[in-house]
């Protein structure tokens, strides 16, 4: 049986260094937020956890969040609820939870963001995110972030497909819509790559490091 921190395993985010593995915390604008409880939930902690965590260990962290001066394109099917979105990013906030952007913690992790237009649902549709994952020679992503049926789903699903090592953080994804969480990590994700919680995460990094 395969396991995600098996480091032989090329398929596997443990066969991967820190430096080879991002996380990102996808769409935790403050008007999705608040529609999961607010700023102090257990999955805006969990995503704090990590990104501290990632920082300190030199895993770089990518901010993905929407461009609230973006337009739909003209092909959107539902260009009117595309726009009904920004005028709600813009009226409720689109900054996201000051604890997952407080002064970063010591350590070799760089910190960026990428913004995308509304419509586009991946984070890796981000103008200049693909080239910088590139250009940093990221294999590994864990994806973190609110909807695990939107943004988490899309981009886990676009990551599989251009050969990244997707490993979503279950407990660092919601979903505002009842049941949809539970059902995309248990079974449409797996299909495709790993599912982990953020202990198993950081523990299993840290077994891979201590070679058990």
């Amino acid at each position: 049986m395969t396991t995600p921190f098996d480091s032989s395993n090329a398929g596997a985010p443990g066969h991967y260094a820190p430096s080879q593995t991002a996380l990102l915390l996808c769409d935790f604008h403050s008007f999705l937020t608040n529609r999961i409880g607010g700023s102090d939930t257990p999955v805006v902690n969990t995503a704090a956890s990590l990104r501290n965590w990632a920082l300190s260990h030199g895993i770089v962290v990518i901010h993905n969040l929407i461009d609230k001066s973006s337009t739909p394109s003209l092909t959107a099917k539902d260009a009117g609820r595309l726009r009904s979105a920004i005028a709600n990013l813009t009226a409720e906030g689109n900054a996201e939870p000051s604890k997952l952007t407080e002064p970063k913690p010591a350590g070799e992790g760089k910190e960026l963001t990428f913004t995308r237009q509304i419509g586009h649902v991946s984070a890796l549709k981000s103008p200049g995110m693909l080239e910088s994952l590139e250009e940093r020679g990221i294999k590994s992503l864990l994806v973190t972030g609110i909807s695990t049926s939107g943004c988490v789903l899309r981009t886990a699903m676009a990551g599989c497909d251009a050969d990244f090592v997707i490993t979503v953080v279950e407990d660092g994804c919601a979903d505002p819509t009842e049941g949809a969480h539970e059902f995309v990590v248990k079974k449409l994700l797996p299909n495709r790559g790993w599912v982990c919680t953020a202990k198993e995460v950081m523990n299993g990094f840290e077994s891979v490091k201590s070679g058990r």
